[in-house]
Protein backbone atom coordinates (compact mmCIF):
# COMPACT_ATOMS: atom_id res chain seq x y z
CA UNK A 1 0.00 0.00 0.00
CA UNK A 2 1.38 3.41 -0.91
CA UNK A 3 0.52 6.84 0.43
CA UNK A 4 1.03 10.20 -1.22
CA UNK A 5 1.38 13.73 0.06
CA UNK A 6 2.94 17.08 -0.67
CA UNK A 7 6.70 17.21 -0.42
CA UNK A 8 8.84 19.68 1.43
CA UNK A 9 11.31 20.02 4.23
CA UNK A 10 12.97 17.15 5.98
CA UNK A 11 9.70 15.19 6.26
CA UNK A 12 9.54 14.10 2.63
CA UNK A 13 11.18 11.09 0.98
CA UNK A 14 14.82 10.88 1.91
CA UNK A 15 14.39 12.09 5.50
CA UNK A 16 17.65 11.64 7.34
CA UNK A 17 18.27 8.69 9.61
CA UNK A 18 18.97 11.10 12.46
CA UNK A 19 15.59 12.79 12.02
CA UNK A 20 13.74 9.49 11.74
CA UNK A 21 15.41 8.18 14.88
CA UNK A 22 14.65 11.34 16.87
CA UNK A 23 11.09 11.60 15.58
CA UNK A 24 10.28 7.93 16.25
CA UNK A 25 11.47 8.25 19.85
CA UNK A 26 9.08 11.20 20.33
CA UNK A 27 5.99 9.20 19.29
CA UNK A 28 3.76 8.68 22.34
CA UNK A 29 0.91 6.15 22.69
CA UNK A 30 -2.21 7.79 24.12
CA UNK A 31 -5.15 5.40 23.72
CA UNK A 32 -6.17 1.94 22.55
CA UNK A 33 -9.32 0.11 21.49
CA UNK A 34 -10.10 -3.48 20.61
CA UNK A 35 -13.12 -4.86 18.76
CA UNK A 36 -13.65 -8.63 18.95
CA UNK A 37 -16.24 -10.43 16.82
CA UNK A 38 -17.14 -14.02 17.65
CA UNK A 39 -18.61 -16.48 15.17
CA UNK A 40 -18.88 -20.21 14.66
CA UNK A 41 -15.38 -21.53 14.09
CA UNK A 42 -13.48 -18.25 14.44
CA UNK A 43 -12.78 -14.99 16.27
CA UNK A 44 -11.81 -11.86 14.31
CA UNK A 45 -10.63 -8.69 15.98
CA UNK A 46 -9.19 -5.26 15.37
CA UNK A 47 -6.75 -3.43 17.64
CA UNK A 48 -6.61 0.35 17.17
CA UNK A 49 -3.88 2.45 18.77
CA UNK A 50 -3.71 6.24 18.85
CA UNK A 51 -0.45 8.17 19.10
CA UNK A 52 0.80 11.73 19.39
CA UNK A 53 3.54 12.32 16.85
CA UNK A 54 4.95 15.81 17.56
CA UNK A 55 7.92 15.66 15.15
CA UNK A 56 6.15 14.04 12.22
CA UNK A 57 7.70 10.58 12.14
CA UNK A 58 4.69 9.00 10.48
CA UNK A 59 4.27 11.95 8.15
CA UNK A 60 7.74 11.13 6.83
CA UNK A 61 7.01 7.41 6.71
CA UNK A 62 3.76 7.74 4.77
CA UNK A 63 5.41 9.99 2.18
CA UNK A 64 8.07 7.42 1.32
CA UNK A 65 6.92 4.03 -0.09
CA UNK A 66 10.09 2.29 1.06
CA UNK A 67 9.82 3.61 4.63
CA UNK A 68 6.12 2.78 4.70
CA UNK A 69 6.71 -0.82 3.67
CA UNK A 70 9.49 -1.20 6.24
CA UNK A 71 7.32 0.29 8.99
CA UNK A 72 4.34 -1.94 8.19
CA UNK A 73 6.55 -5.03 8.25
CA UNK A 74 8.11 -3.93 11.55
CA UNK A 75 4.68 -3.43 13.10
CA UNK A 76 3.36 -6.68 11.63
CA UNK A 77 6.15 -8.84 13.03
CA UNK A 78 6.16 -6.94 16.33
CA UNK A 79 2.46 -7.57 16.91
CA UNK A 80 2.73 -11.19 15.78
CA UNK A 81 5.53 -11.72 18.28
CA UNK A 82 3.35 -10.25 21.05
CA UNK A 83 0.32 -12.45 20.33
CA UNK A 84 2.58 -15.50 19.99
CA UNK A 85 3.56 -14.97 23.63
CA UNK A 86 -0.07 -15.30 24.72
CA UNK A 87 -1.66 -18.66 25.43
CA UNK A 88 -5.15 -18.50 23.95
CA UNK A 89 -7.39 -21.50 24.59
CA UNK A 90 -10.96 -22.11 23.37
CA UNK A 91 -12.85 -25.08 24.78
CA UNK A 92 -9.56 -26.59 25.94
CA UNK A 93 -7.86 -26.29 22.55
CA UNK A 94 -4.86 -23.98 21.98
CA UNK A 95 -5.55 -21.51 19.18
CA UNK A 96 -3.12 -19.23 17.31
CA UNK A 97 -4.05 -15.61 16.54
CA UNK A 98 -2.50 -14.31 13.32
CA UNK A 99 -2.05 -10.76 12.12
CA UNK A 100 -3.91 -10.27 8.83
CA UNK A 101 -3.41 -6.55 8.15
CA UNK A 102 -1.69 -3.40 9.38
CA UNK A 103 -2.76 0.12 8.44
CA UNK A 104 -1.47 3.57 9.43
CA UNK A 105 -3.28 6.89 9.10
CA UNK A 106 -4.09 10.26 10.63
CA UNK A 107 -7.06 11.43 12.68
CA UNK A 108 -7.59 14.77 10.99
CA UNK A 109 -4.14 16.14 11.87
CA UNK A 110 -0.72 14.73 11.02
CA UNK A 111 0.42 14.74 14.64
CA UNK A 112 -2.49 12.45 15.60
CA UNK A 113 -1.73 9.00 14.27
CA UNK A 114 -3.67 5.73 14.40
CA UNK A 115 -2.41 2.23 13.71
CA UNK A 116 -4.84 -0.61 13.06
CA UNK A 117 -4.08 -4.32 13.38
CA UNK A 118 -6.57 -6.86 12.03
CA UNK A 119 -6.19 -10.33 13.56
CA UNK A 120 -8.14 -13.59 13.51
CA UNK A 121 -7.94 -17.20 14.54
CA UNK A 122 -9.91 -20.37 13.95
CA UNK A 123 -11.49 -21.82 17.08
CA UNK A 124 -13.74 -24.76 17.98
CA UNK A 125 -16.73 -22.54 18.82
CA UNK A 126 -19.99 -24.47 18.67
CA UNK A 127 -23.64 -24.20 19.74
CA UNK A 128 -24.02 -24.39 23.51
CA UNK A 129 -21.56 -23.35 26.20
CA UNK A 130 -18.05 -22.27 25.14
CA UNK A 131 -15.03 -21.12 27.15
CA UNK A 132 -12.42 -18.62 25.93
CA UNK A 133 -9.23 -18.15 27.97
CA UNK A 134 -6.13 -16.05 27.46
CA UNK A 135 -3.01 -16.28 29.61
CA UNK A 136 -0.44 -13.50 29.22
CA UNK A 137 2.19 -11.60 31.18
CA UNK A 138 0.63 -9.01 33.56
CA UNK A 139 1.86 -5.46 33.07
CA UNK A 140 1.26 -1.87 34.04
CA UNK A 141 -1.30 -0.08 31.88
CA UNK A 142 0.61 2.64 30.04
CA UNK A 143 -2.45 4.28 28.45
CA UNK A 144 -6.21 3.86 28.84
CA UNK A 145 -8.11 1.53 26.52
CA UNK A 146 -11.43 -0.16 25.86
CA UNK A 147 -12.13 -3.59 24.43
CA UNK A 148 -15.50 -4.73 23.13
CA UNK A 149 -16.48 -8.36 22.63
CA UNK A 150 -19.49 -8.70 20.34
CA UNK A 151 -21.18 -12.08 20.26
CA UNK A 152 -23.79 -13.17 17.69
CA UNK A 153 -27.50 -12.44 18.13
CA UNK A 154 -29.10 -15.02 20.39
CA UNK A 155 -25.89 -15.72 22.31
CA UNK A 156 -25.34 -14.93 25.98
CA UNK A 157 -22.32 -14.20 28.15
CA UNK A 158 -22.43 -16.40 31.25
CA UNK A 159 -19.21 -15.60 33.11
CA UNK A 160 -16.30 -13.13 32.94
CA UNK A 161 -13.00 -13.33 34.82
CA UNK A 162 -10.30 -10.71 34.17
CA UNK A 163 -7.77 -12.03 36.66
CA UNK A 164 -6.34 -9.98 39.52
CA UNK A 165 -5.76 -6.71 37.67
CA UNK A 166 -7.57 -3.37 37.88
CA UNK A 167 -9.59 -3.52 34.66
CA UNK A 168 -13.33 -2.85 34.84
CA UNK A 169 -15.91 -4.59 32.72
CA UNK A 170 -19.64 -4.79 32.12
CA UNK A 171 -22.03 -6.92 30.09
CA UNK A 172 -24.39 -4.97 27.85
CA UNK A 173 -27.55 -6.54 26.46
CA UNK A 174 -26.53 -10.07 27.49
CA UNK A 175 -24.10 -10.61 24.59
CA UNK A 176 -21.74 -7.63 24.42
CA UNK A 177 -18.82 -7.28 26.82
CA UNK A 178 -17.07 -3.95 27.42
CA UNK A 179 -13.67 -3.96 29.17
CA UNK A 180 -11.97 -0.80 30.44
CA UNK A 181 -8.30 -0.44 31.28
CA UNK A 182 -7.19 2.75 33.03
CA UNK A 183 -3.78 4.33 32.77
CA UNK A 184 -1.67 3.59 35.83
CA UNK A 185 -3.56 0.37 36.58
CA UNK A 186 -2.45 -3.17 35.88
CA UNK A 187 -3.63 -5.99 33.68
CA UNK A 188 -4.56 -9.25 35.35
CA UNK A 189 -2.63 -11.65 33.14
CA UNK A 190 -5.71 -13.77 32.56
CA UNK A 191 -9.01 -13.50 30.70
CA UNK A 192 -11.89 -15.93 30.76
CA UNK A 193 -15.23 -15.56 29.00
CA UNK A 194 -17.86 -18.27 29.22
CA UNK A 195 -20.63 -17.82 26.67
CA UNK A 196 -23.51 -19.74 25.20
CA UNK A 197 -24.01 -19.82 21.45
CA UNK A 198 -27.43 -20.53 19.92
CA UNK A 199 -28.12 -23.03 17.22
CA UNK A 200 -27.28 -21.42 13.83
CA UNK A 201 -30.96 -21.23 12.86
CA UNK A 202 -31.74 -19.20 15.99
CA UNK A 203 -29.33 -16.33 15.30
CA UNK A 204 -31.93 -14.00 13.80
CA UNK A 205 -34.01 -14.07 16.98
CA UNK A 206 -31.22 -12.31 18.82
CA UNK A 207 -31.66 -9.10 16.81
CA UNK A 208 -34.88 -8.35 18.72
CA UNK A 209 -33.06 -8.23 22.06
CA UNK A 210 -35.53 -10.84 23.40
CA UNK A 211 -33.17 -13.76 23.95
CA UNK A 212 -34.49 -16.51 26.13
CA UNK A 213 -32.92 -17.03 29.58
Amino acid sequence: MQRSGSSGGRRGPGASDAFLREASEAVEPVHGQGFFYVGYGYVAYYLVFDYLDPLGYYDAVLRDPRLYEEEVLRLYYGMQELVDQEKVVVNGERVRPRVAMVDIGFRGRKNRVFIVFALRFTAPIRPGVNVYENHYEPEEIEYSYEAYWIFPPGSRILEVDMGTGTEDWEIVGKNTLAIYGHRGGRTGGYEKIVFRMPEPGQLVAGFTGDEED
